[in-house]
């Protein structure tokens, strides 16, 4: 199964580079500038992967990766943050986050295995949900 991936950071400059970065692997990837849309889009397409900034204005980073969780625990979410502060990691991972990098983002190959990590996660709880299906039926 092919999963979308959303990209969200109000910095455009940072949306636009790792969309075409993961396009290029042929992930289906969309970015947006504003976490309330990116809200909004996980709650309607079905998107499973999320790369969120931290430091966003309106909804924080945090606030969104605890809304998406509370929506659908199941959403693997990658969270960076230029602003290094310890509590706003911790917070991430105590929310549930994969990953969390620092910005700038010198090495998008890192990215990117994390986006398969997430990706091989999401797999292999479907695969055990289809063989308990089956067992069951």
């Amino acid at each position: 199964m092919k999963y979308k991936i959303l990209i969200v950071d109000d910095e455009e400059s940072i949306v636009n580079a790792l969309t075409r970065y993961l396009s290029l692997y042929d992930y289906d990837v969309v970015g947006v500038t504003s976490p309330e849309e990116a809200l909004a889009l996980v709650k309607k397409d079905n998107i499973m992967v999320v790369i969120s900034d931290i430091m966003m204005p309106g909804m924080s980073g945090i606030e969104l990766l605890a809304e998406i969780k509370e929506f659908n625990g199941m959403v693997q979410v990658i969270m960076a943050t230029g602003v290094v502060k310890i509590e706003n990691v911790l917070e991430c991972l105590r929310l549930g986050a994969n990953h969390c990098f620092l910005k700038p983002l010198d090495d998008l190959s890192l990215v990117k295995d994390a986006v398969d990590e997430a990706i091989g996660r999401l797999a292999r709880w479907e695969e055990l949900i289809r063989s308990m299906v089956k067992r069951k039926g």
